[in-house]
């Protein structure tokens, strides 16, 4: 047979059963993109739950105590955690599926939500320091007037501090776990596709 009759033959072939999206799909960029969907869904739940516990309980505690000075401190609670949640549903946003099927939404969508995770740790920093602001001026006014004496201060203050490290410490991690990501993404778009 002649190789040009052949070739036009293999060409003809290959127009005639294109090959379908799902056939081109990385598999593994695909089961990435659910995975985190599932992650960021189960995410959110914890964080919404989260609040509801910390608004339910600021509200019982006022509710027996209702001083000026625990009713701003539930003021407090409730401002930080309406905020952090509407943080967290809007930096969400446009990440949850991909506006296509295809190798490079997919690729798309993750790097969004890599970029949309920084923002968040980024935010969570700054929102950790002015919570570390709130919690050491009032707990140092309350030792001011006498109203806390030393010994549960100091204790207050280390256990402040304690707690800030483990958040900064968590924030580091999720910081390099993302960053991590975002260098495999570019990877994923710097291999050719062997399928």
């Amino acid at each position: 047979m002649n190789m040009n009759l052949e070739l036009a033959a293999w060409r003809t072939d290959w127009l005639a059963h294109p090959a379908s999206d799902d056939a081109m799909l990385r598999p593994d960029l695909g089961r990435l993109v659910e995975r985190e969907r599932r992650r960021m869904g189960l995410a959110l739940f914890g964080e919404l739950l989260l609040g509801a516990a910390m608004l339910t309980f600021s509200a019982w505690f006022v509710s027996s105590r209702a001083t000026l000075e625990w009713i701003l401190w539930a003021g407090v609670i409730w401002a930080g955690t309406f905020f952090a949640a509407g943080f967290a549903i809007w930096n969400r946003a446009g990440t949850w599926k991909a506006l296509q099927i295809s190798n490079a939404a997919f690729l798309e969508l993750s790097r969004r939500r890599c970029l949309r995770e920084l923002r968040a740790i980024r935010l969570g920093q700054w929102f950790l320091a002015v919570q570390l602001l709130i919690v050491t001026a009032w707990l140092s006014w309350d030792y001011a007037i006498r109203r806390l004496p030393m010994g549960p201060y100091f204790f207050a203050g280390a256990l402040t501090i304690v707690l800030a490290g483990i958040y900064l410490k968590w924030f580091r991690h999720r910081e390099r776990r993302t960053l991590g990501d975002l260098r495999r993404l570019d990877q994923f778009v710097d291999e050719p596709e062997t399928e």
